[in-house]
Formats: C-alpha cells, structure tokens, sequence
C-alpha cells in the first residue's frame, strides 16, 4: 500500500486480473471504431476486475488468436470472449465459431469461453435514449425516432430489431420505426417517410451500433438526404454497452462453470 505525501492519500493497489476478456467486433476500416471500442473494453475491465484485449473478425489487423496469445503472455489462462454484434446472423453463427474452435486447436491451455453475442438487447434502447440526450434530445410526443441497424440477410435478426424499435417507442417518444443500411427491409428514407405520414415533422435517426464508422456516416447521410436529423454518436460510450458486456461474461460463467473465477459484484 503507498502514500501520497502531498495529499495524504491512501492508494490500495489494484488487484490483479484473474481472466480475461476478448471483445470482437466485426471490424472497421474507420480508425475511429477502434478508439471507441478501447474506451469500452477499458470501462469492462475496470467493472469487472479483467484484463481485456480487442479482435476483429474483418478489416483492423488484431485478430481472435493474436488477442488470446497477448492474454496469454501476461499469465491469463480463462479467457471470454464476447462478440460485439448486433445481430445474431452470419458472422455470430459461422464466423465466430469458426474462429474460437480454431484458437482452441491452437492455445490448448487456454480455457475459451464464448459468451452470447451482445445482439439486440434491450438494455440498449437506455443507451440510445443516453446518445440521444447527449446530442439536445429527450423522449417526447413530437419527436419520432429512427433505429436504423445495419441490417441482415437473416429474417429473424431484422425481425429482432424491428421489436427492438417499436418497444423504442413506450420510452415516450412520439413515434419509432426500424431502417436498414443494407439488406431487405426498409431504408432510412422509407422509416422516416412512414414516421412522418404518422403526423410527426421532428424525427431523428440514431444508428443501432456499437462503434462510429462507415456504418454510421451512412445513416448519417442518408438521414440527411432525408431532411431527418442524424446523431453521429454511438454506443460504445453508454452505460447501457457497459452492462451489457458485462452480463454477456458473467452469462459464459454461469454456462461453463468449471473452473471456479470469483467475478466481482456489478
């Protein structure tokens, strides 16, 4: 234990991370994702006393395997990961198996769990409301809003969000539609059209994703070529992210108990 002569101030040391945590997100050309995705992986270590590494399934150069070898160097043999998507399609349901069993072959001391994808949870409808606020916006019977996602080919990922946006609406918002940026399904254009044959003229368009990029500048622009008003923020800076991820490892305890971690209290 130190002291701090000029404040007088007791620091405790910080107890040493028993595992690890992995979050892979799908990836992003934008150096921007990467940022915002070291600001929540670094809010996850601190909630849960762990040591947590980035990956990517396209696009940024650290990899699942480079992550776990990094973990791994520094002692940590119980590792989680949690796959930063939204939609639980084809990435969640063939890459990131196809990843984790191929680090297992590969790291054979390693204990891998892998957590539920965050996915369309509806403790994130609290972040959106939180992005919203922080750009001048609060629920309110004039106002629509647009959850607009990036979209799947997998009919029950869309249907997941289309829920996740009407259920947007009891926040007390005027009015809430789902939009795709790519995909079947509707477009920004097509949610805010439907929102404003409802009678409502103030509409904002929130992109539903982890980290800003290429995704959400096109929402954005799309918003705009709309006369919509576009937020650029994202969810990585939410509490609502934070909690989130953090349900998801305890979850993949909870599922593969064996061996015991101690996990703190959240």
């Amino acid at each position: 234990m130190a002291r701090s002569r000029k404040n007088d101030l007791v620091v405790l040391p910080t107890a040493r991370a028993t595992y690890g945590v992995v979050l892979l997100s799908h990836g992003s050309p934008d150096p921007r994702a990467r940022l915002a995705n070291d600001l929540l992986s670094r809010r996850v270590g601190h909630r849960l006393n762990a040591a947590v590494s980035l990956a990517s399934l396209d696009h940024d150069k650290a990899r699942l395997d480079g992550a776990v070898a990094h973990l791994q160097e520094r002692d940590i043999n119980e590792i989680v990961v949690v796959p930063l998507l939204l939609n639980v399609a084809y990435h969640a349901t063939s890459d990131v198996p196809e990843q984790t069993t191929q680090v297992k072959v590969s790291y054979p001391g390693i204990k891998l769990r892998v957590a539920r994808p965050v996915g369309a949870d509806a403790t994130l409808l609290k972040g959106l409301d939180a992005v919203l606020k922080a750009s001048g916006f609060r629920p309110a019977p004039d106002t629509g809003v647009v959850l607009a996602s990036a979209g799947s080919a997998f009919e029950s990922a869309r249907a997941r969000h289309a829920a996740l946006a009407l259920e947007w609406r009891s926040h007390g918002w005027g009015g809430s539609a789902v939009a795709f940026a790519s995909g079947p399904g509707p477009r920004v254009s097509d949610a805010v059209a439907t929102l404003r044959e409802s009678g409502l003229e103030r509409i904002v368009v929130a992109p539903f994703v982890i980290a800003p990029g290429v995704l959400s500048h096109r929402i954005a622009s799309e918003a705009r070529a709309v006369g919509a008003i576009p937020v650029t923020s994202t969810l990585h800076s939410t509490d609502a992210a934070v909690d989130v991820v953090c349900r998801r490892v305890e979850a993949a305890f909870v599922e593969d108990p064996a061996p015991v971690i101690s996990l703190p209290r959240t």
